[in-house]
């Protein structure tokens, strides 16, 4: 039997998406392209945000449009668990959680079994969704053993304990619940060898990696465990809260060799008054420091965020703070999101909401700004040869990224996938440098 997969939302899904890929392939189905027709269609959602909600029904709607089973998995299968809004959802057959992940193809096969003689239009969804509130350990036992690209992602970590104002992840992924790190450890030694040359650390919340352990161990300890595997050229962390960020944990980081000083901080707004409704633990003066520490310590460092823009209350001022403080910081990229109002949250009830064509406008000047400071940001490394990692290669160009996650484009063989080259940066097109590798 043929299974397309299609995956919406973070690098933790995508991560579980491969997984489940290789469960399905052990058991000898055939994987192929979304595009393709297929006997099972499995949809790893997300809601992060109504955009997310909506595109993952729009994709079940293209799924169901095939005679196949369609299967929902993730986080919007997750919000599901009450049925409240089960009128929205028309078209999916099998409908798991996120724990349910972990055994997807048998219950894809208990699914086929059970409904193999009813009539299609007679049969009803199916749901098998646990209370993620309840679960405290990780559960995840199975690893990837070979990479599909030259970057590859691990996750060490699933859950969420901070409950911010706006956030529904809390209630979709449960509590923090931390990796083993010889499981880590196992898992990247296993990519590595298979051809890896980057993992990405990866995570609900890796910030608060190690807090329901019983052993004295956090993100810093797994970061420096996998600097010590033989063979990796890179490490690059996922989505990182600021408050791990201390002194301590930033000279540790200076001296990990493999570490690519690129740091993805959640930051959200830059504005105090607008955190402190948002239940962020930190102020904009403490990500103006840590930027300030990690600059001085780790030279080069690329800084990307996620700032949401139309927050209930947020004033012009307000915002202006946040425009203010992404220029004080020099991100290299932002990633701006409307604020979207998401059930169970606190924000959904607050008042004093933003209406849509404010939002739309600061999402718009943020949007341009961003822009500009990338281009200046690219700019400063013209002329400058740096380490490429290509990752793909297409019409006799190979494309990478170097270190501090500046995209590269260069003219050479398809040999050299997979390779770090030194590469001399010449000039800026689009979102990219184009370059010449250094003979």
């Amino acid at each position: 039997m043929k299974v397309a997969f299609y995956t919406l939302g973070c690098k933790v899904n995508q991560y579980e998406t491969d997984l489940m890929i290789k469960k399905f392939e052990e058991k000898k189905y055939t994987i192929v392209d979304f595009e393709e027709v297929a006997d099972i269609y499995v949809i790893n959602s997300c809601s992060v945000t109504n955009m997310s909600t909506r595109k993952t029904r729009q994709v079940l709607s293209k799924a169901k449009k095939q005679d196949a089973v369609v299967v929902l998995a993730g986080c919007y299968a997750q919000e599901l668990m009450d049925k409240e809004n089960i009128h929205l959802l028309k078209n999916a057959d099998l409908v798991i959680g996120n724990e349910e992940k972990n055994d997807i193809v048998k219950l894809v096969e208990e699914y086929i079994e059970t409904t193999q003689n009813i009539l299609k239009d007679n049969q009803e969804i199916m749901f098998k969704i646990s209370d993620i509130s309840k679960v405290r350990r990780y559960t995840q036992k199975d690893m990837l053993q070979k990479g599909i690209n030259v970057r590859e992602s691990v996750k060490i970590e699933d859950g969420c304990n901070n409950f911010c104002s706006y956030c529904i992840i809390p209630y979709v992924r449960g509590r923090v619940r931390s990796r083993n790190i010889e499981d880590i450890i196992t898992e990247v030694e296993k990519l590595v060898k298979s051809g890896v040359g980057e993992i990405v650390l990866v995570g609900i919340e890796i910030a608060s990696y190690g807090i329901d352990l019983n052993e004295n161990i956090t993100l810093i300890d797994v970061i420096e465990r996998v600097n010590q595997i033989e063979g990796l050229k890179r490490i690059r962390l996922g989505s990182i809260e600021p408050r791990v960020l201390t002194n301590e944990v930033i000279e540790r980081l200076a001296k990990v060799d493999k570490l690519c000083p690129h740091f993805h901080i959640s930051v959200q707004s830059l504005d105090n008054s607008v955190l402190k409704r948002m239940n962020r633990k930190y102020k904009r003066e403490d990500i103006f420091y840590i930027v300030e520490k990690i600059r001085e310590k780790i030279p080069d460092s690329a800084f990307t965020c996620d700032i949401i823009v139309g927050f209930p209350g947020e004033t012009d001022e307000e915002f202006l703070n946040t425009i203010n403080g992404v220029k004080k910081v020099g991100f290299y990229e932002v990633h701006a999101f409307k604020y979207s109002k998401r059930k169970w949250t606190i924000a959904e009830k607050m008042e004093n909401q933003v209406d849509g064509n404010t939002s739309n406008k600061r999402s718009e000047e943020l949007i341009t700004l961003a822009s500009q400071m990338k281009y200046d940001y690219m700019n400063c490394y013209i002329g400058k040869k740096l380490d490429v990692l290509m990752e793909s290669y297409k019409d006799g160009y190979l494309y990478g990224y170097t270190s501090n996650y500046i995209k590269v484009k260069v003219k050479g063989d398809k040999k050299l996938w997979g390779c770090l080259l030194k590469i001399e940066l010449n000039s800026i097109k689009g979102d990219l440098i184009l370059g010449d590798i250094c003979q």
